[in-house]
């Protein structure tokens, strides 16, 4: 179990799969991503108007720390049905599901979703090679919003290559975690 760390659930814990293969971003690492986002001018949009992306969402601590904060409207994906089911646990466990939706799918092969999101988490497996290119699918398809963020978690020493219609902002090491921020160029300055 894990702890939210902010917003009207502070303090609540969530379950998390029991399974090997999920790796919880830890309780330090959530708490900095969030005020790096929350005390930045990275999110155009007002909290309660942002639509967040969690992908390879294990636990669904990312997006669920989003929905304590006020976020409108978290989709969570992950490709294991474990943790499809303590997902869904969670988001019943904090009374979330009117501003949640739940996709078991493979993140390597993008889906269409209906709606479009301002911020996307993307917090696969440490092990996991190629992230560039799956982002990049990802952030070709339209349900990706001009000027959306990206919270890239990865272990400091995997490499990250630079892909053409994204920036990368910040990056941010603690421990073995490496947090890149990146951002989706509009289609005027690409």
């Amino acid at each position: 179990m894990i702890k939210i760390i902010g917003g009207k659930h502070k303090g609540r814990y969530i379950d998390t799969p029991h399974n090997m293969n999920t790796r919880p971003t830890s309780s330090r690492l959530r708490e900095s991503v969030f005020n790096i986002l929350l005390h930045s001018k990275y999110l155009n949009n007002k909290i309660e108007n942002i639509q967040v992306l969690d992908t390879f969402a294990g636990s669904g601590a990312l997006g669920l720390e989003c929905l304590s904060r006020g976020f409108k409207h978290c989709t969570f994906l992950d490709n294991s049905s474990e943790a499809i089911q303590i997902i869904n646990k969670n988001i019943i466990k904090l009374n979330e599901k009117n501003n949640a939706t739940v996709i078991k799918t493979d993140m390597t092969k993008p889906i269409q979703i209906k709606n479009k999101f301002d911020l996307c988490f993307f917090d696969p497996p440490y092990d996991m090679k190629d992230i560039s290119l799956i982002i990049d699918k990802w952030n070709n398809l339209e349900i990706i919003k001009e000027d959306a963020i990206y919270i890239y978690e990865k272990h400091k020493n995997m490499l990250f290559y630079p892909i053409k219609s994204i920036e990368i902002i910040k990056t941010k090491q603690l421990g073995i975690s490496e947090i890149i921020i990146l951002k989706k160029l509009s289609s005027s300055t690409k």
